[in-house]
Parts: C-alpha cells; structure tokens; sequence
C-alpha cells in the first residue's frame, strides 16, 4: 500500500513538472525532492527519467482513448458522440491542466514510443465519423482529416489558453466547441 502511495506522489509531481518546464528541463532530483521521497525510491519505480516520462504518456494517452471509446459506446448519434467527447476532453483540461498540457507538449516526443495501440484518441474520434458517414449523419469524408480538424478544435482552445490568450474554464466552452468540431466536419464532406 505504501509503495503504491509512493509511485503516485512520484508520477504526479512528475507530471506537474513535465507540463511546466518540459522533460529535459527536469532532474529526477527535482522530481524526488517535490514528491517528498528519495531518489532511490523514485528508482525503485522508473529506471530513468525518460522511462518515467514515457510511462506517464503512454498510460495517460491510453487512458483517454478508453475514455473515448466508452463514450462513442454509450451514444448512437454522431453529433451525442462528438459533443460528449469535446465536453469530456475540455473537463479534463479544467480538472488537470498539469496532465493535458503534458500531454499536448509531450505528443511528438512520446507518441512514437508509446505506439498506436487502441484505443487510441484519433482512432476512436475517427471510427466514429466512419461510423456517421456509413449511417449517413455525414456526406462522404475522410475519417483522418475530419478527426484531425475535430481536435484541431479542441487543442487550439488548449493551447491558447495554455498560453494565456483567453482565460476561464473550457468546460462552458464545450458546447460551441462542439458545435465549430461539427460545422469543420461539415465544411470537410463531399471535399
């Protein structure tokens, strides 16, 4: 038990200094020092920083795929299925802004060792707009380039208010986001 509570206080903090200051501005002593452990206990989990950083990404990145898919599950129509996962992923912005920037900054540096093993986020949004074209919610497009502009969507909101060019939470935002996600969608069929 103890042990677990361990490896939780090391990932967090790990994840709270990744978003802020990007892996390679991070020691594992800095990591140790703000989780309250030794550096020989942050070992006794991670072998290096790198594993560290990779394990986070990876079991994050996954975890939100699952969460995709499990809202694609529960809604039968395309625009339920976009709006809920648009309103899923502003939430997560606003209840972990430490993990979603990690996971926005991170992207091209752990992606590729993470793999595309699904669920993955884009596989997930972009069966669902096979599935809405195959119903015929949707004109014809292709599943990549209308998923590409649904987070593009969503990340830009992220990354603007990362950088402080528009303030408050993106959760009231949600509804409009998914209503810009729809009409890019829109835009991109038949295209």
């Amino acid at each position: 038990m103890r042990a677990t509570g361990v490896k939780q206080k090391i990932d967090r903090m790990a994840i709270q200094l990744f978003a802020a200051r990007g892996v390679d501005g991070v020691s594992i002593a800095e990591i140790a020092l703000a989780a309250g452990v030794s550096q020989g206990a942050l070992y006794r989990h991670y072998s290096s920083k790198d594993t560290l950083a990779e394990e986070l990404f990876a079991t994050a990145y996954r975890q939100a795929g699952a969460d995709l898919a499990a809202i694609a599950a529960a809604r039968h129509r395309f625009g339920d299925r976009i709006a809920a996962m648009v309103a899923h992923f502003c939430a997560l912005y606003d209840r972990d802004p430490g993990l979603f920037r990690f996971l926005l900054l991170s992207q091209h540096r752990f992606l590729p060792a993470a793999g595309l093993h699904d669920p993955a986020p884009p596989a997930v949004i972009a069966a669902a707009v096979a599935d809405a074209v195959a119903a015929g919610e949707v004109a014809a497009v292709n599943p990549m380039t209308a998923t590409a502009a649904i987070l593009g969507v969503v990340l830009q909101t992220a990354v603007f208010h990362i950088y402080g060019r528009i303030a408050g939470a993106l959760t009231p935002r949600a509804p409009a986001l998914a209503k810009a996600a729809l009409a890019a969608v829109a835009a991109l069929a038949g295209g």
